[in-house]
């Protein structure tokens, strides 16, 4: 697949694509623009945290080694799972991470249930539903 690493990992998943973030900042001193600086932030917490989350992922099943896709493509290969989705699902249900995200589903699933979709940001206050 177009984009993806050996290991089933974009090329925005090393840490070095945050530069990226800076590009806005950089284009708006050039040409003398100002960026909504709040939505940028916001996206680069939610990329930087994903990508947090991903090696946090990895190290709590037992191989934090692999956490190097984080400096790709100054490390462009190591000792990855090498299985496909199906063999990785099998490997992947019961270990400590696998308990910890469902854990996180449940919690945003009861919240949904009992708040309504607009207590994840999907929906207004008023009728709880999403895209209103």
């Amino acid at each position: 697949m177009a984009g993806l690493l050996s290991t089933y990992h974009s090329i925005a998943h090393s840490a070095l694509f945050g530069v990226v973030f800076l590009l806005p900042l950089l284009f708006g001193r050039v040409v003398d623009w100002v960026p909504d600086t709040g939505r940028l932030a916001a996206v680069a917490f939610g990329w930087g945290s994903h990508v947090a989350a991903d090696a946090i992922h990895i190290t709590l099943n037992g191989r934090p080694a692999n956490t190097v896709f984080l400096l790709w493509p100054i490390v462009s290969s190591w000792d990855s799972l090498d299985a496909g989705p199906a063999p990785f699902v099998v490997q992947y249900v019961g270990t400590t991470a696998f308990y910890l995200e469902l854990l996180v589903w449940l919690s945003v699933g009861l919240l949904v249930a009992r708040e309504g979709w607009s207590a994840v940001g999907l929906g207004t206050a008023e009728s709880g539903e999403p895209g209103d």
